[in-house]
């Protein structure tokens, strides 16, 4: 497992509490890069900095976010993605409103390392620095963030700036280092372009590997795109990883084709989805409990969608509750089981609460036993829910890398589940790493076999079918073909279909001969037998069997993969037991002459040479005779040691 420790600081915060001039003073960058935000002194979208810490390899960053009510979209976005937060109360106001919004978001987002900068400590006498600090603890007490020091500093004198860096440094030591394992996921905060470069965007790595050159997907459009070239902090690298805030340059497309809120991803590996499963938490600053079916503006990664609340647990849910809730997203959203989301109103526009995703490509469901089946699924344990994820690819399947991203855990603990499945015959893992219920081969075996049946029903006199006739029908997309792979060679270890090359058969299945066809079968048979080595045409065996030569031919194929008829060559087909019958006479005939010549092969068969030298070419094939020039010999047994 591939380890490698990023740290990304957000700020949050309300309007003109400093969090910009305090990112200023920190970094020596200006985080407003707008000729708007600087012109009215309020920061309105994301902006971007980096402050070298000792405990990291390279600097952390932050990302500043806009602090006003109306930009509370853009925070959201900000802090996707965020490892610790950078809590900013100006002490000449205390707790102000999007102070608390900003709190419930960094709440449903999970963040849980932090600090506290009380700033503009210099505007502000030390008893009114000591009662803001005491205002802040009481909010953050029973939040995430309750633990955080309140570190009072001032981004003009700079008093407080040494020990609030030491404070950021300690905490970047201590947050949870990214994995570089599985599937890469990009959220796109930010999209423009450079002369002489082309499309950038740039977003913060929630996991895997992006190197430069490779394809990735763009959802929810799922476009494919290549990574033209990589930038961290503004120098080229070969690759990012999970953790990093990187610029990625995208080849062969335009910054009007891209948003804030699309998703690279690995190439293939994720799907965007209208439907999820999840646990809503309600604030306990919402005005009123939410009702079913409210429509509601989702935030995930940088993305916001509108979706309605279909509450699966009553008919309301009130404030500070949670329940088990379904969204029908009003447009494509990239999730993945274990992502966290924020919930603001429709209107008026305030958040209102968060939760986690459970399943995010959950199936419609129905309050009253939509919550059961909820409920059920968040108390499963692993391996269930990696057999009810391969249950629901079906025959499709699942890679290994979706997987794990799609159920939201380890590559380790993935592993042991599919062990686990794989022993009790509950899994089964096909090439490059792509996983199948058992329920799904089972599937595919059965598709098999009816398609088998209706085809020798439909051709009752062909003993063999084109497996491309099978495929077709029973997998016809590319993702497919792995499990009927995996059925066929179950089918064929146990028995029940026979496989030669192209072909296959149920091994149950006899060619029926019947009527017209089983009269003709014995008329053939008995012309071949009388003719020796000597082909007949088509036409001949029509007129000797009465039928037509569509229908001879078809009598003919059967006879053939029924082993009833020998094909020498192209159109050269001899009796089994007529042949046999030569080739011993061939055989006594070299044991006493030792030589064979064409004329002879002749005169013992009475065959013309155009029907001779095809039998006498099998012979060779099959190992009975060898050619010396002009003559034939028989092919010494290995036990002799001799090659003539």
């Amino acid at each position: 497992m591939n380890q490698e420790r990023h740290v990304v600081f957000g700020t949050a915060g309300h309007v003109d509490h400093g969090k910009s001039a305090l990112v200023r003073a920190l970094t020596g960058t200006d985080p407003d890069r707008l000729a708007e935000e600087k012109a009215r002194g309020m920061t309105i979208d994301l902006g971007f900095a980096f402050l070298p810490l000792p405990q990291l390899a390279e600097p952390a960053a932050i990302v500043d976010v806009p602090g006003h009510e109306m930009f509370v979209r853009n925070m959201v976005a900000g802090a996707a993605g965020v490892d610790a937060v950078l809590f900013v109360v100006a002490a000449d106001e205390g707790v102000m409103p999007q102070t608390v919004e900003h709190l419930d978001v960094l709440r449903y987002l999970g963040v849980t390392a932090g600090v506290v900068a009380l700033t503009k400590r210099d505007k502000v006498g030390p008893q009114r620095i000591r009662g803001i600090a005491a205002q802040v603890s009481n909010l953050l007490s029973g939040s995430p963030l309750h633990a955080a020091r309140i570190i009072p500093v001032s981004a003009v004198t700079g008093d407080g700036l040494p020990e609030l860096h030491a404070e950021l440094a300690r905490i970047a030591g201590q947050v949870a280092t990214h994995s570089a394992e599985g599937v890469f996921r990009l959220p796109v905060d930010r999209v423009f372009t450079l002369r002489g470069v082309g499309t950038v965007i740039t977003g913060t790595v929630i996991s895997g590997v992006l190197r430069a050159g490779e394809t990735v997907t763009c959802l929810p459009a799922d476009r494919q795109l290549r990574a033209r070239g990589l930038q961290v902090r503004n120098q080229a690298v070969p690759r990012v990883v999970a953790g990093q805030r990187a610029a990625v340059n995208l080849a062969d497309v335009s910054k009007e084709e891209l948003r804030r809120g699309d998703v690279l991803v690995t190439a293939g590996a994720l799907a965007s989805t209208l439907i999820a499963d999840v646990r809503l938490a309600l604030s306990s600053q919402a005005p009123r409990a939410l009702a079913q079916r409210t429509r509601v503006r989702v935030h995930h990664g940088t993305a916001e969608v509108m979706a309605r609340v279909l509450l699966l647990e009553g008919d309301a849910l009130a404030p500070a509750q949670s329940a088990l809730v379904q969204l029908r997203l009003e447009a494509p959203l990239v999730a993945v089981a274990g992502d966290r989301f924020v919930v603001r109103s429709y209107s008026p526009m305030q958040v209102i609460g968060g939760g986690v995703i459970l399943d995010p490509h959950a199936p419609k469901r129905r309050t009253a036993a939509g919550a059961a089946e909820v409920a059920d699924r968040e108390q499963l344990p692993l391996p269930e829910l990696v057999v009810e994820a391969l249950d629901r690819a079906g025959a499709s399947g699942a890679a290994l890398d979706g997987l794990r991203v799609t159920l939201g855990v380890s590559g380790s603990a993935l592993q042991s589940a599919l062990n686990e499945l794989t022993a009790q015959g509950r899994a089964v893992g096909g090439r490059r790493n792509r996983w199948f219920s058992a329920a799904a081969v089972r599937d595919m075996e059965a598709a098999i076999t009816a398609r088998l049946a209706a085809l020798h029903a439909g051709a009752p006199l062909k003993s063999f079918v084109q497996l491309n006739r099978v495929t077709s029908v029973a997998a016809p997309t590319a993702e497919q073909r792995e499990c009927l792979r995996l059925a066929l060679e179950s089918l064929v270890g146990r028995g029940a279909v026979l496989l030669a090359s192209e072909r296959l058969r149920l091994a149950r299945y006899q060619v029926q001969w019947a009527g017209r066809f089983a009269a003709a079968r014995e008329k053939i048979l008995a012309a071949c037998s009388a003719a020796g080595i000597v082909a007949l045409s088509i036409e001949q065996l029509a007129a000797a069997s009465g039928l037509s030569r569509q229908d001879t031919q078809q009598v003919l194929d059967a006879l053939v993969d029924a082993g009833d008829l020998r094909q020498l060559a192209p159109g050269a087909l001899v009796q089994s037991q007529a042949l046999a019958r030569s080739r011993e006479a061939v055989r006594k005939f070299l044991a006493l002459r030792h030589t064979m010549t064409v004329g002879e092969a002749r005169e013992l068969l009475g065959a013309s040479r155009k029907h001779l030298l095809p039998f006498l070419e099998w012979l060779d094939r099959e190992g009975v005779t060898l050619r010396h020039g002009d003559v034939r010999v028989l092919r010494p047994s290995p036990a002799s040691g001799s090659d003539a």
